[in-house]
């Protein structure tokens, strides 16, 4: 995910589009059994109606966070890569990328029957419904997890909630920051460790509060 350059990103506090909601109190004390699929978008900027993706990655895990399958693609932007300090992609590596058409059918597949899952999952769904309009499609759809959100709600109080933070604060390496697959790779370790630590047998205190998107 790009560094701000300005334009505010889509936050955790906007409900992604095209992914419903789901409240734990619907489901009891169980978050949904999965398979998850953790999502990473980088782009060419922080704004979905003009920026573009360049690279997006999904790791479908489980609700453990063992990690079933991995699929990454850098994408075609059809116009400069942006910030190529921050995510380390040029030009010259986008040269013979598909198109965001040309990935769409596998990425619908990756992402067919899972809770599609991201840290700031607003950002990463905002860009993927705008591309998947271009592409002439309607956007992801199903039940979708915000990490961030559920981190908020799991550890109140701490300083950050940022991916680089939570990895901290859980004992989980970041190495390779802002590629996509990396990203995606650790954010579903992170999924995986604060599902552990949510308490069984009983309601999670913050049941009836937090939707898991």
């Amino acid at each position: 995910m790009a560094s701000p350059t300005g334009t505010a990103p889509p936050t955790w506090h906007d409900r992604p589009d095209g992914l419903r909601s789901v409240r734990l109190a619907r489901r009891g004390t169980l978050a949904p059994a999965g398979p998850y699929a953790v999502v990473d978008v980088e782009t060419t900027g922080l704004d979905p109606s003009v920026d573009r993706v360049i690279e997006v990655a999904v790791v479908r895990c489980d609700a453990q966070g063992r990690v079933l399958g991995e699929w990454s693609t850098l994408v075609h932007p059809e116009r400069d890569p942006g910030p190529t300090a921050i995510h380390g992609i040029t030009a010259t590596h986008l040269d013979a990328a598909p198109t965001f058409a040309d990935v769409l059918p596998e990425l619908e597949a990756q992402l067919a029957g899972t809770v599609v899952t991201a840290h700031n999952l607003p950002f990463d769904a905002a860009f993927l419904t705008a591309e998947w309009r271009r592409a002439g499609g309607a956007g992801p759809s199903g039940p979708g997890l915000c990490t961030l959100r559920l981190a908020r709600s799991l550890y109140q109080g701490r300083d950050g909630y940022s991916l680089a933070a939570c990895c901290s604060a859980l004992g989980i390496d970041h190495t390779d920051a802002h590629r996509a697959l990396p990203d995606a790779r650790v954010t579903a370790a992170v999924l995986g460790a604060m599902l552990r630590t949510v308490p069984s047998g009983r309601p999670w205190p913050w049941a009836r509060r937090l939707r898991l998107a």
